[in-house]
């Protein structure tokens, strides 16, 4: 029996999710860009913090601006662009919009110390601010990222809806 766990992907036009212009930050599969725009985080060219594993299995969370910067690191198995928020928290620096940090369900995508990848929700609103502190509290993290939340924070965890957001999602982040 495969066991599946997702959560919903990075930012996206909430207006046109079937879109594939509509992706707002890095979206990448297989070292191929899923739409149109998910080659950057930010054409004014800002660098956001962004969750990568390479084909050698290397997991990494840098801030970055595009594809490109990521693959002169290596080939690219996936990789998705959210907000940093471990090691380093800094929306300002990532010209994030000031909801992000709202009081709202929050999604977040973590790598441990024991190299585990961990699709994660608040289970009950909070600040990214907190969400954050309960987040280190809990595990021995090495990197994380916020993505997408609010109204389109999702989960399915072993086939069962935790989360359901009520509107079609652009991305998610599965892990079988």
């Amino acid at each position: 029996m495969q066991r599946e766990f997702a959560v919903n992907g990075t930012f996206f036009d909430t207006r046109k999710p079937e879109s594939k212009k509509s992706i707002w930050q890095i979206a990448v599969q297989d070292n191929h860009q899923l739409g149109e725009n998910s080659h950057t985080n930010s054409y004014k060219g800002l660098k956001k913090g962004t969750m990568v594993c390479f084909t050698d299995g290397r997991v990494i969370m840098d801030r970055f601006n595009n594809l490109v910067e990521i693959q002169k690191l290596g080939k690219v198995k996936w990789a998705i662009g959210g907000n940093a928020i471990y090691p380093d928290y800094n929306l300002k620096l990532e010209g994030a919009m000031s909801d992000i940090e709202r009081y709202a369900p929050h999604t977040l995508l973590a790598y441990t110390m024991e190299k585990k990848i961990l699709l994660l929700i608040t289970k009950e609103n909070r600040t990214l601010t907190d969400a954050r502190s309960d987040l280190l509290k809990t595990f021995d993290l090495y990197s994380a990222i916020n993505l997408d939340g609010g109204g389109s924070t999702a989960m399915i965890a072993e086939g069962k809806v935790i989360k359901d957001q009520g509107r079609k999602l652009n991305t998610i982040v599965s892990a079988i």
